[in-house]
Order: C-alpha cells, then sequence, then structure tokens
C-alpha cells in the first residue's frame, strides 16, 4: 500500500496522565457535551487487533461526536499526547483497551519522549498499519474544552448517570432543569461545568446581650429555630468573571484560598474570610446590580429559554440574599442598654459559607477561568480552539510479557489547535491556550534556585537551548531528553554551573563539537554524568587543542540496579560486565569512556577515572578490558594527572583480590600502574602486583 502521509506531524509523544477508570469504560468527547451525542462500542478483553478492526467496519461513527469505548475492566489507562517541536499539542492519545497503571511520580520535574511510543501509537499508521487506521467522526468542540474520562465523562456527578447510564438525575438538576442547556437533546456549550452552593445557616455561640437582665427575656429562650438558606452559583467557561451575583454582592467576603488549602474541603478554591462580618445594609444596596449580573449570566447560559430560566434563578438569589437581610437587620440595629450590665447568654449567629461545589472546579481560579490547566485523573482535559477535529482508532498487535499477541486500541484526536504543553511551578505538566514562558524554569529564575531540571518542554522552541541561557545561579543542572541539539552554545553562558547530568539525551557525533566546546567553557564545572540512555559520542572532525575544563574531577554513568544484577545466558556464563543478557550490545555501542573525551591529556584535575564494562559476546572480561589491554590506547597520558587517585572499572565481579590471577583485569590494571600509582578498584598497587 502506498505510504499515508502524517496531516499533523509530530516530533515527541509524552505521558500525560492515567486515567482512572471505575466503570470499564474510557471517553472521548466535548465536555459540555457530556456523550449526549455518543458513539459506543468497544471489545472488552482478548482477542487480535484484526478482530476489533472487522467489527468496527461494520458500524457508522461518523454522525456521533464523542465515543465511550467498553474495555471490560476497570483500571489505570494512560493517556499521551503527541506534541511539535514547538511544544504544540497536536494529537491525543488515549489508551482504551490496555490498562498500564503508570503514573508521574509526585516528585517529577523533567519528562522523556520515547523513540517507541510515537513509533506504536502513530508512526506504524502511516506506513504498514494503514489500514488499522479508522476514521471515526470529526469532533465538533463548541465549548473548546476536549475531555478524556470516565463513563459519563467528567461532568456524571453534576449531570447525572444512574446504574450505568446516562440521566438527568445530577446536582444540576435540582436547581433547574437540564432542558434549558440542550439543543434537539444534546448539550451545547453553555453547559455548566462547575457549581458553587453558598449557604447561610445556624450556629449557637455565647454572645453578649443588652437585655439580659430584663424579666422578659429571663423567661424567654433564645430562638433557635434553623434558619438556612442557600444558592448554587453556575460556572461556565463562557462567562467572564463579572457575570457572577455572587462575586458581586459578596465582594468584601470572599477570598482565594492559599495553595496548601486548595481542595481540602470542596474542589473549588473560593472561601469565606475567616470572621467575615455580614452586613445587612452592605448586602441589600449591591442586590439590585446583583440581579442584573445574574441577568447578563443567564442570557449567556440559557439563550432561548431565557426569560423562564432567569425568573427561576432570579427567584432563587432573592429568596437567599433577602433571607439573609431579614435575619441579620435586627441585630444590627443599636439599642439602647439604660446602663445596665451585659452578661454572656446563648444566642444565635448565623455563618455565611460554602457548603459544597460539583464538577470540574480546577479550570477556575476563584470565579476566572485558568490560563494553565492541569491534569489529574479521571478530570483530563485540554483547552483548544473551537472547531472540528478528526478521530481515529489506532488498533495494532503487540506482544505481551508472555510473547502472547496483544490488541491494543488508541482513541486518538488529531489536529489540535490552541493548545500548548507547559510546565507549572513545581514541574507539573499543564497546558496553556497561549505560548508561554515555563512557569517552572521562570520561578527556578525568580527564586535564584542553585538545582535545575530542564527538559524539552521548558526550552518551549526544542531545536534552540537559549532559554537556559537565563540560569545565571544555577550550579547542578539536569538536562532530560535534549536530543540532536546543533548548538550547544548557551550552556557555556552557565558560568556558576558545577555538575551537570544528562539524561535520556542524545548527542551525535555531528553534535559532539559544539557540545563538548561549550562544556570546556565552563569555568567551575567538577562533574559531567550520564544516564545509561544518553547517546553521548566523540566529535567527528578536528576540535580545538587548546580547550580543555580546567576543574573537572568526574565523569559518571549512572547504571541502574537491574543492568548491574542481569546474569548472562548458559552460553556466556563465564562472561563479565553490565546488561549480561545485552546480546544486541545495546548499551557496549552508547557508552562513552572517559579516555575518549577530546583532549583527555590534558584535563589534568582528574581525581577519579571510572571504566564502564558492559557486557559482550566477543570479549569474555568485556568490552572496557578488552580497550584497557588494547596498545591503541595510549595511558602514557595518566602521567600529567596529578590529582589522580583512584581508577574504578565497573562491571567486573570479584569476591576477592585473589580472584584476578590470570586475568585480562590484571593485565589492564598492570598497564595503568605502569605510568600511575593509582588504587584500582580500591586495590593497592602492592597488592595488584603480589599477584
Amino acid at each position: 500500500m502506498k505510504k499515508l502521509r502524517d496531516p499533523y506531524p509530530i516530533t515527541d509523544v509524552y505521558l500525560l496522565e492515567m486515567n482512572a477508570v471505575d466503570a470499564a469504560t474510557v471517553t472521548v468527547g466535548d465536555l459540555c457535551e457530556r456523550l449526549t451525542n455518543d458513539f459506543e462500542t468497544g471489545w472488552g478483553t482478548g482477542g487480535p487487533a484484526k478482530e476489533i478492526i472487522d467489527d468496527l467496519k461494520k458500524k457508522d461513527a461518523s454522525k456521533h461526536n464523542s465515543i465511550s469505548f467498553w474495555t471490560s475492566a476497570d483500571g489505570g489507562y494512560s493517556v499521551y499526547i503527541g506534541v511539535d517541536a514547538k511544544n504544540r499539542i497536536r494529537k491525543i492519545f488515549a489508551d482504551a483497551l490496555i490498562a498500564e497503571y503508570i503514573q508521574h511520580p509526585k516528585d517529577r520535574k523533567s519528562y522523556v519522549s520515547n523513540w517507541w511510543d510515537k513509533e506504536d501509537f502513530n508512526d506504524q499508521f502511516f506506513g504498514n498499519l494503514t489500514e488499522n487506521r479508522i476514521k471515526l467522526f470529526d469532533l465538533n468542540s463548541n465549548s473548546g474544552l476536549i475531555a478524556v474520562g470516565d463513563f459519563g465523562g467528567p461532568l456524571r456527578s453534576l449531570l447525572g448517570v444512574n446504574n450505568d447510564t446516562l440521566d438527568d438525575d445530577g446536582d444540576l438538576n435540582e436547581i433547574i432543569k437540564l432542558d434549558y442547556f440542550k439543543k434537539d437533546g444534546i448539550f451545547q456549550n453553555s453547559t455548566p461545568i462547575f457549581s458553587v452552593k453558598f449557604s447561610y445557616g445556624l450556629i449557637n455561640k455565647p454572645e453578649s446581650s443588652s437585655f439580659s437582665s430584663s424579666v422578659i427575656h429571663k423567661e424567654l429562650k433564645p430562638h433557635q429555630e434553623p434558619i438556612n438558606y442557600s444558592y448554587t452559583e453556575l460556572f461556565n467557561h463562557q462567562l467572564d468573571e463579572n457575570c457572577y451575583p455572587t462575586k458581586y454582592i459578596f465582594e468584601d467576603y470572599l477570598e482565594i484560598k492559599d495553595e496548601n488549602e486548595h481542595y481540602k474541603r470542596w474542589e473549588t478554591n473560593l472561601k469565606i474570610k475567616d470572621n467575615a462580618k455580614l452586613s445587612g445594609e452592605y448586602i441589600s444596596n449591591r442586590l439590585p446590580k446583583a440581579i442584573q449580573i445574574l441577568k447578563k449570566q443567564s442570557r449567556i447560559l440559557f439563550k432561548k429559554n431565557f426569560k423562564e430560566a432567569f425568573e427561576i434563578r432570579k427567584k432563587q438569589f432573592e429568596d437567599f440574599i433577602i433571607g439573609i437581610i431579614k435575619d441579620i437587620e435586627p441585630q444590627e440595629l443599636k439599642l439602647p442598654t439604660f446602663g445596665r450590665k451585659t452578661k454572656k447568654k446563648e444566642t444565635t449567629e448565623k455563618k455565611l459559607e460554602i457548603s459544597s461545589s460539583e464538577g470540574i472546579g480546577k479550570l477556575f481560579q476563584g470565579y476566572e477561568l485558568k490560563e494553565d490547566v492541569d491534569f489529574k485523573l479521571t478530570n483530563i482535559i485540554f483547552p483548544v480552539n473551537k472547531g472540528l477535529y478528526p478521530v481515529y482508532l489506532h488498533c495494532y498487535d503487540k506482544k505481551d510479557f508472555q510473547g502472547e499477541e496483544e490488541a491494543h486500541v488508541k482513541i486518538v484526536v488529531e489536529g489540535i489547535k490552541g493548545c500548548y504543553l507547559n510546565k507549572s511551578e513545581n514541574g507539573k505538566l499543564i497546558a496553556n491556550k497561549t505560548v508561554k514562558e515555563s512557569s517552572y524554569l521562570r520561578n527556578i529564575i525568580n527564586e535564584k534556585l542553585k538545582y535545575a531540571e530542564i527538559d524539552k518542554i521548558d526550552l518551549r522552541d526544542t531545536k534552540t537551548l537559549k532559554e537556559i541561557e537565563k540560569l545565571k545561579n544555577i550550579e547542578h543542572l539536569f538536562l532530560a531528553n535534549m536530543k540532536y541539539i546543533k548548538d550547544w552554545s548557551p550552556l557555556s553562558k552557565l558560568k556558576k554551573l558545577k555538575h551537570l547530568h544528562l539524561d535520556s539525551c542524545i548527542i551525535d557525533h555531528n553534535s559532539a563539537i559544539s557540545f563538548f566546546k561549550a562544556l570546556y567553557k565552563l569555568p567551575k564545572l567538577e562533574k559531567l554524568s550520564t544516564d545509561v540512555h544518553t547517546w553521548l559520542r566523540e566529535p567527528m572532525g578536528e576540535f580545538p587543542k587548546n580547550i580543555y575544563p580546567k576543574k573537572l574531577k568526574d565523569f559518571e554513568v549512572v547504571v541502574p540496579k537491574d543492568l548491574k544484577d542481569e546474569k548472562p545466558s548458559d552460553e556466556y556464563m563465564d562472561h563479565k560486565g553490565y546488561a549480561a543478557s545485552d546480546h544486541d550490545q545495546y548499551y557496549m555501542g552508547r557508552i562513552l569512556q572517559v579516555h575518549n573525551f577530546p583532549n583527555f591529556e590534558k584535563i589534568k584535575s582528574f581525581e577519579k577515572l571510572r571504566y564502564y564494562n558492559y557486557f559482550s559476546v566477543r570479549h569474555k572480561e568485556g568490552n572496557a578490558i578488552n580497550n584497557l589491554c588494547s596498545e591503541y590506547l595510549d595511558l602514557s597520558v595518566l602521567k600529567n594527572f596529578n590529582k589522580l587517585r583512584d581508577i574504578w572499572i565497573y562491571g567486573y565481579d570479584f569476591k576477592k583480590s585473589s580472584d584476578l590471577k590470570n586475568t585480562k583485569f590484571l593485565e589492564a590494571a598492570k598497564r595503568i600502574l605502569k605510568y600511575k600509582k593509582v588504587l584500582i578498584n580500591g586495590i593497592s598497587e602492592k597488592t595488584l602486583k603480589s599477584l
């Protein structure tokens, strides 16, 4: 088949969040529409991808505007996003069949994109598996909010779900008929996505009374009949903060919770100020304008049903406010005491509070729609431009851990516009409607922090490192997911940097000259380290002879425990080295040994040299040992390293020094000791010579 062209090319695929499903259904659609025009399908577990595809080809989903895919099991279904080089989110990949239960660690601040995710979820469907890419419908996002969630969607508590079916028995239906938000049975973009209940109620509290000594009042008990009034404010993304009557009428009594208080009790971050004293006169004076604001709000939310709905909402609001005023006003009268002393008695105090909230409160900061949208389990919502977005199913088989073919299904929404991947102040993944500086990077700069974890998301434009020039105070820098950066010169601007770590970076032969030039210009650099998934190559071409680091003490490769603990197959039982089951030499091929650094012989500040001995089919004692024994490796340069005290050859197991007799390890040690008297794997020259 002719290869298809990807209409929305992406450069990276990231795990976004886990979709926590408790009704065995993964849903994707417009948030406000709430699956009222839904394509219901699913396969459950088992069966090859072909069976799923053949079944779907019999169905017509083109007239629908959302999808509910039955998985047959609850679980944690992953949501991934595909971005381009500018970190624009272009595709959403929602797992619909395999529950991976993957979540980012709570302290994660840097993110890596894997090439195999991009290949599995996207690239293969524009090559060999074109027939497995099934067009469902064009998602018309009238609200500009695309939601991935569980059965019923993220608004199911607000709008109603009953016994695995959608109905109108949600919290909102108790306030006003849901039909007011529908057209031809389908929810419109005026549908509330959040509600906050304001309550005014009774609290018993000792309080001073000017008439406590009166005979009449002594005989009467305090009025204890509960007086409770409430009103539920409806939030919608089409409303600005000047469209909420509660905001206006309680303006002096409201505030935003600080970050530590968020979501402790209710999802809203609105709160009533501590010890707020309501004034009946203040509220009464504001009531007329508050009614006008409610009228403005109602025109937006109810449209064709404006008159009827407004009268209902007006009565609800007036009953609430007038009830408060009537209760407060008698308490505000200043009556004479006639010189009598006061004493405490039980009286009633009414208190205004926010008693509950439902819906997606995380989209709002108080009454204002947030610029930054974060992601949270079943509340995975993307702010996008209003428009049509094609929805596909990508189906493919992949072997599980037992080697059995297992069907995978991804619900894919493509062509996303107006949605940019970014990071919050604390390093969590968020989305912005427009291009913004990384809040995480900005916070590091403002706080003058000395440690930072920076990835391609922070760069905004992933082809340039220009953004990191701002990190003037950084001493320890963790760079993640930097791949094929051509110009590394911005790194040289970090004059205070002492330690650079590379995580899942690719610095090939062509970009290595630029990298090492920048690295070597860092005046305070003491350590360079990488993880095992970083490709760090030698420079190709001529490297300037006069450039080298003046204070570099150490180069380390951080090898995970699982690679250290791997055992070789029976055929290679006597072989040494890390990653013992790696017969393809995957790790050995990417490791850069320290002597491969350009101008290595001039780096006289080294205090420790680390060699990493990976498993090799060809070399029984490992590749690093073979290199150290090679006549092509000039070890005479060690004579210049006056500060060198230790050399370690990792990945060579032995229990005691006598085990090294008649080994190439000992041969390598002899070659080193010829030029430099150092400890080798903690063993002294004297002990090694005795062997």
